[in-house]
């Protein structure tokens, strides 16, 4: 197999999480050099890939201990996140650890302050849609989607967004795959629903708390977040159809 991303150096922030270990599984076999940051460092369970890693302890928060490393990098992917926060969890006030707040927003714009007026590209991953009744965790993405496309404007920064829907693996969790399927069918069934409900009423306000998009494959979301590094993308902001476009793209320079 052709290395495509061979010299290229990527830093993924999150690594131990479940975008993040796959982006680096991936990255490695596309030959590139790879940091890993998460706070808790090199995983305890080593692994053939693990060896590869150049694994960092380091909190987002402070993403300026680690600076050099970013500054350093072709690219920094950002994939902290969230579904349930511990406002929710534990009774917690919104903007404490664990929250939204900070995981989802926080962690990445203290490692964007590092970035700008550098030429790294920096990849955001965000989302779609919200889990029922909690708004916050679109809304705290799409604050950074702001920040990040107003620096953007300015020649400050060179971000680009993915925004993956519910994201499935056969290989990584075989029961994602059923999900799904049900989920699409949940959006046809909500979609042509919508029509008849008044947006504005009561219930159609309740009905749009379960408002679903379409899912995506974990491999489209790693290529879509590895491809700016072959493909121009600056500035980008990427849905479901565009990231598996852009994904599929990027597997044809193979």
């Amino acid at each position: 197999m052709l290395k495509p991303l061979s010299g290229k150096v990527i830093t993924v922030i999150g690594s131990s999480g479940y975008v993040g270990s796959n982006v680096i599984k991936n990255a490695l076999q596309y030959g590139a050099i790879v940091n890993g940051v998460s706070r808790s460092g090199q995983p305890t369970t080593q692994q053939n890939w693990t060896r590869e890693v150049n694994w960092i302890k380091g909190d987002a928060m402070k993403a300026h201990e680690f600076k050099d490393i970013l500054q350093k990098s072709d690219i920094v992917i950002h994939t902290i996140g969230t579904l349930i926060d511990s406002s929710v969890l534990n009774n917690k006030k919104p903007g404490d650890q664990g929250t939204y707040e900070q995981m989802n927003r926080d962690t990445a714009l203290n490692v964007v302050k590092e970035l700008i007026n550098t030429n790294v590209k920096f990849v955001y991953v965000s989302g779609s849609a919200h889990p029922p009744f909690l708004k916050r965790y679109l809304t705290t993405k799409q604050e950074v989607e702001q920040h990040i496309l107003s620096l953007y404007q300015q020649q400050q920064l060179n971000p680009i967004i993915v925004r993956p829907g519910f994201i499935y693996s056969l290989t990584q969790r075989w029961w994602s795959v059923p999900l799904k399927y049900d989920l699409a069918i949940w959006k046809c069934v909500h979609d042509n629903a919508s029509r008849l409900i008044p947006q504005q009423s009561f219930i159609g306000k309740i009905f749009n708390e379960f408002k679903v998009d379409t899912s995506i494959d974990l491999q489209d979301v790693v290529d879509a977040c590895l491809a700016p590094l072959k493909i121009d993308l600056i500035g980008k902001s990427l849905n479901n159809q565009e990231m598996e476009k852009v994904a599929q793209q990027f597997r044809n320079l193979q």
